[in-house]
This record gives C-alpha cells, sequence and structure tokens, in this order.
C-alpha cells in the first residue's frame, strides 16, 4: 500500500508539472506570435508609390481590346490589379485566392501580364478566371517597374495608387486594404503601427 501511495503522489506530481510546463509553453507560444505577427505585402521602393498616379491607358487585353484602369466619373469600388504570370507557381495559387477576396470585398479585380495571349488564355481558363479583365500590355509593367510577381496594386476609381506590394497569400492582400484603410501611406507602416499596439494591449494585459 505504501508503495502505491508513493506511486500515486509521484504521478501527480508529474501531471502537475506537465501542466505547468505545458501552460509556460502555451504563454511562450502566444508571445511568439506577437512578436512575428502576420508579415504585410512587402513594397519596394521602385516604382509609382501610394499616391502618385498609375497610368490609366487604354492599353491592351488578350481579347485585343483597349482598356483603361481609371475613370474620374466612375464613383466605383476601388480596383485590385494583380500582375501575374502563367510561368509562376505563387501567381497561379493568387488567381482564385485574390478572385475570392475581391468577391467578398466589393473590389474590382483586373489582371495584368506580358506574354503571348494563347498562353495567357489557357492560364486563366484552367484558373477559372476568365470573365475577368487581363492587360496583356508589358508597357504598363514598365510604367509601374514591375519586377516581381505576383504584384498587387489597390487602385482608386479614378486611377491613384491606394496601396501596393508583392504578394502570397489572403493576408498579403487584407494587409493592402488595411493599410489604406487606416491611412498609412505603405503597408510597413500599418504592420509596425499594428505590432506596437498589439506590444502595448500586451504590457497592459500584466500585472
Amino acid at each position: 500500500m505504501n508503495t502505491l501511495t508513493l506511486v500515486s503522489v509521484f504521478e501527480t506530481i508529474v501531471i502537475l508539472f506537465a501542466g505547468f510546463v505545458t501552460w509556460r509553453l502555451t504563454r511562450h507560444v502566444r508571445r511568439l506570435f506577437q512578436e512575428i505577427a502576420p508579415v504585410g505585402a512587402l513594397t519596394g521602393e521602385r516604382g509609382p508609390q501610394p499616391g502618385d498616379q498609375c497610368p490609366v491607358g487604354p492599353f491592351m487585353t488578350l481579347e485585343g481590346k483597349p482598356y483603361r484602369l481609371g475613370n474620374e466619373n466612375e464613383k466605383s469600388s476601388p480596383t485590385l490589379l494583380l500582375f501575374v504570370s502563367a510561368t509562376c507557381p505563387l501567381s497561379r495559387k493568387m488567381l482564385t485566392i485574390a478572385r475570392d477576396f475581391c468577391q467578398r470585398e466589393h473590389l474590382r479585380l483586373v489582371f495584368a501580364g506580358d506574354d503571348r495571349a494563347a498562353v495567357l488564355e489557357t492560364f486563366v481558363k484552367q484558373a477559372g478566371v476568365a470573365e475577368y479583365p487581363f492587360i496583356n500590355d508589358a508597357t504598363l509593367g514598365r510604367a509601374l517597374e514591375v519586377d516581381k510577381l505576383p504584384m498587387a496594386f489597390l487602385l482608386s476609381p479614378d486611377g491613384a495608387i491606394l496601396s501596393r506590394g508583392l504578394v502570397n497569400n489572403r493576408e498579403h492582400l487584407e494587409s493592402l486594404l488595411n493599410a489604406w484603410e487606416s491611412g498609412f501611406a505603405t503597408v510597413q507602416n500599418y504592420i509596425v503601427h499594428r505590432r506596437r499596439n498589439t506590444h502595448d494591449i500586451a504590457g497592459a494585459a500584466r500585472p
């Protein structure tokens, strides 16, 4: 009986210790996620920046028709301009992510690229986004100095750049929208501000 009692006490101590360790690890993991909050879309220093005017065109689409990006008389939602490539795996993933994101946020969606029309037509059909405008004109990419993909620009109805950055997931797209709605010049400024608020809240919550 004494042996069984000692074993039970030992098991209880082990269980309590394991629970304490789990609680400590949970706190550390939570703090780690606060330190490495989701990174927003990466904004480079090259090319037009938020507040600058985006060239509005007209630019040629896959169908060979002229398309204008901005219209001062059109009081519509902002436009998400997404540069993609048929040879880029991330671009293929972002086609459907951008479609679903824009539908949810009520944004206009326009794709852009620079490749053979037949290749891009197959590309967008396979992704199920063939109904969206696709600008296939190298002039637009050069004007915006797009050198990496997928690159997204959030544009006002009159063609002004609201935010911009490299995107490879839904969170990056959300950061573009959040940066603009929060009034920050760049996504990075918005991320820094959000992290500071997170630290302030965490600090205030500590005893």
